[in-house]
């Protein structure tokens, strides 16, 4: 009897473990059978690239009044915010010095002139004395030529002659000596007079004084820089904002791009300005390299004050009515259960064409067909072994040098192939595909599958991203996995992410 309930019990325990299994493995296919792509499709719309910066805002044109000259500051004439014109006087160093230095030259001068007058006098004075020795000597050489005078009378003339002249010209040299110096004195007196007038500090500019650092009383020192006094701001009515723009948001940047800004006083008012350069010097700040973007903008009512920190949102390149996805098809990655239960049995595979992108651009840049095949005739030999191992499944190590080596190829043909002109249009046109990325997507196909494909994607917003080549119409992106008839997605491992975005 014993063995009988044991037996019945062995048997209860299997059917009932059967039971389970059963059960679970429908609760299994049934959850299978409640899960379902969720996809959208490439809708046509805009998109917009903006990006954010924060900046300073400082004048249009600011200019530092320094001073050239050392002194006490007798007086300061403005303040801060004082509004001035070009000349106006705004502060008085001590000019005693300058002015005594002024009358010291003056002194010299009129000492020079007088000295120069003396050593014209005895510059006659020796024109008189040579022309007396030359009389004589001609005299002499007539006496001489009758034998009238000795030998040593006659040499003794010739001497006189010569010491006559050689005091002329040294009468000369010395009032020559005497000019020189009356013009490094008159040369000295230009800078004391300049000196004495630099002690008036004025205005270069129209404008407000936005900074004031020095008192009456102060004493300037001038000794290699000259010491900063005033800022000026020349018009307010204009300001610029100085924004720090990271490196990698600097691609497509460029002068003429719209920009909107708001400042922490007036958060609720929007002020427009336009991107009017971007400085070439970087700045490094925590190992992080940025840019600065001069933006300029109207501040008709003077509202903006410099130094004021803007927000800004510069808008770098609008394109309307391109191809778009959410950016959520970009980056769905789904999980290997998920591949093994969606991915379609037949997926879509094309051949691995690497020249392709180059023939495009010569259409792109209007090269004929004719030359594009010669073009292949001429590239495609050079570059079949290298072709061959990027396509080989097995050297997936050697993949990259050899794209690499491909790409140094080709360019080298190119040079050797196109004329100056086309060669030209050709490094424009790569430039214009940088922005163009392959990226590889999920497509929904009619059974409920999905296909891996590699879409050409361009510009991105953040919510939406351009669609430029691989999908064709009607065909669906696979943004996620979800339950059948609810509408949350999940993303890679069933995890839930947002929904489906829609084109806008």
């Amino acid at each position: 009897m014993g063995e009988n309930f044991g037996m019945k019990h062995r048997l209860l325990m299997a059917t009932v473990c059967a039971v389970v299994l059963v059960g679970a493995c429908a609760d299994s296919s049934e959850t299978e059978a409640q899960m379902e792509l969720a996809s959208v499709p490439a809708m046509p719309g805009q998109i917009t690239r903006v990006i954010g910066a924060t900046g300073k805002i400082v004048p249009r044109d600011e200019v530092m009044v320094g001073s050239e000259v050392s002194g006490r500051l007798l007086d300061v004439r403005v303040d801060y915010n004082s509004r001035v014109t070009a000349g106006q006087v705004l502060a008085i160093i001590d000019p005693t010095n300058f002015r005594n230095r002024v009358e010291q030259l003056e002194g010299r001068i009129r000492s020079s002139i007088a000295d120069i007058d003396v050593q014209k006098a005895r510059i006659r004075s020796a024109e008189v004395t040579l022309a007396q020795a030359q009389q004589n000597e001609t005299r002499r050489r007539g006496l001489f030529s009758q034998q009238a005078v000795s030998e040593a009378q006659m040499e003794a003339a010739e001497r006189d002659v010569g010491v006559a002249q050689a005091n002329l010209d040294l009468a000369v040299a010395q009032l020559e000596s005497q000019r020189a110096s009356l013009a490094q004195v008159r040369a000295e007196m230009d800078t004391a007079k300049e000196n004495l007038a630099r002690s008036i500090i004025t205005s270069p500019i129209d404008g407000v004084i936005i900074d004031r650092k020095i008192d009456p009383g102060q004493t300037v020192q001038a000794s290699f820089n000259a010491p900063e006094l005033f800022t000026i701001a020349a018009d307010l009515s204009e300001i610029q904002v100085e924004a720090r723009i990271v490196e990698s948001d600097v691609a497509g940047l460029n002068p003429g791009d719209k920009a909107k800004f708001t400042v922490d006083a007036y958060p609720d008012r929007t002020i427009e300005g336009e991107v009017e350069l971007l400085r070439l010097k970087s700045v490094e700040a925590n190992n992080i390299v940025s840019y600065v973007a001069v933006v300029k903008a109207d501040n008709p009512d003077g509202v903006l004050m410099p130094g004021m920190t803007a927000n800004l949102e510069i808008t770098t390149e609008v394109r309307a009515g391109v191809s778009r996805l959410p950016v959520m098809a970009e980056r769905f990655r789904p999980s290997p259960d998920q591949v093994a239960q969606f991915q379609a049995e037949s997926a879509e595979t094309e051949p691995v064409t690497l020249l392709d992108p180059t023939y495009a651009r010569f259409r792109a840049i209007g090269i004929d067909e004719p030359r594009i095949a010669e073009f292949a005739d001429r590239v495609s030999p050079v570059t079949q072994g290298v072709r061959d191992i990027i396509n080989d499944p097995t050297k997936s190590f050697m993949h990259t040098p050899m794209r690499i080596q491909l790409g140094e190829i080709v360019e080298n043909q190119v040079r050797q192939f196109l004329s100056p002109e086309e060669q030209s249009r050709y490094t424009a046109q790569v430039t214009l595909e940088r922005t163009i990325r392959p990226v590889d997507v999920w497509v929904a196909t009619a059974d409920g599958k999905m296909v891996k494909r590699t879409l050409k994607l361009g510009l991105s917003d953040g919510a939406f991203v351009e669609v430029v080549d691989g999908l064709k119409e009607g065909e669906q992106v696979v943004t996620g996995v979800r339950e059948a008839g609810s509408g949350q997605t999940g993303g890679p491992g069933g995890r839930a992410g947002g929904r489906p975005g829609s084109a806008r």
